[in-house]
């Protein structure tokens, strides 16, 4: 199982790759 890190880690990538593709969404 992941740990909190890691899971923190990837949030933080899906959140900046979504900034990056379209910042319409918000």
């Amino acid at each position: 199982p992941p740990t909190a890190e890691a899971l923190l880690y990837g949030i933080l990538q899906l959140q900046r790759k979504i900034r990056r593709t379209g910042t319409l969404v918000r």
